[in-house]
């Protein structure tokens, strides 16, 4: 009996650390992952009530005062201030989903 060559094949996966900022020093044209609000209740409740929550990908359209956020395909503006307060996660390349919608449209 004629045995079939056996090959193993290992695949490491290396996935850095996203790199964290503050909303207002977003790139434009880049998504994000809303990791942190730093407010008061009143102005988390705010947020909340924009869509800007933890977890949800949001965009940079536009810097100034008001910044502009792209949020569930709605776009938004919040207070420089108010977004100093909001730390995002940028997605990473590759893995955006985002991205994947603007490739479809």
């Amino acid at each position: 009996m004629r045995q079939k060559p056996y090959f193993a094949i290992a695949v490491t996966t290396i996935v850095q650390p996203a790199a964290t900022v503050r909303l207002d020093e977003l790139p434009p044209r880049v998504c994000a992952v809303v990791c942190h609000v730093a407010t008061d209740d009143e102005d988390t409740q705010r947020l909340k009530a924009l869509g800007v929550c933890l977890g949800r990908r949001v965009e940079l359209v536009r810097v100034g005062d008001p910044l502009i956020l792209k949020v569930f395909g709605s776009r938004l503006g919040i207070s420089a201030e108010l977004a100093r307060r909001v730390r995002v996660e940028i997605c990473q390349p590759g893995h955006c989903a985002l991205k994947e919608e603007h490739e479809g449209a």
